[in-house]
């Protein structure tokens, strides 16, 4: 896998600092984006759900802050969600950088209209998990 920029810049920061050069300045510059998971099951389905977007995360160095799973019918917003309010605090508050969900929440203008007005990123990926038909 290819390094983005980010991650080769993270990288040589933390490389620096570990061998002492400039420990403050690359102690404020190294945050790691901090993510939910946040993504529509099925009621049959288990945590391993969530297995494709915890790879997808570690494998760019994010920090995962929550999880979060919520059961509805296709087609409805994902800020339906009953913990919805809670993600969303999390964002207010700073404590979240971005969300990594499937690719099928790339049709819900709501919640990504909500993002971008929150300065939030969001990673949407194919999880081979199809969503039912309406």
């Amino acid at each position: 896998m290819s390094r983005t920029p980010q991650q080769r810049i993270r990288r040589a920061l933390l490389a620096e600092a570990a061998s002492g050069g400039h420990r403050e300045e690359a102690a404020v510059r190294i945050a790691r984006a901090r993510v939910v998971l946040y993504d529509w099951r099925l009621s049959t389905q288990d945590g391993q759900s969530f297995a494709p977007h915890r790879i997808y995360a570690e494998a760019r160095d994010w920090m995962v802050v929550a999880e979060v799973a919520y059961t509805a019918r296709h087609g409805v917003s994902a800020m339906t969600c009953p913990l919805w309010p809670c993600i969303a605090e999390l964002i207010d508050s700073g404590q979240v950088d971005g969300i990594v969900t499937s690719a099928w929440n790339t049709t819900d203008d709501k919640f990504l209209s909500w993002l971008l007005d929150h300065h939030v990123f969001v990673v949407c990926i194919d999880t081979a998990t199809e969503a039912p038909a309406t």
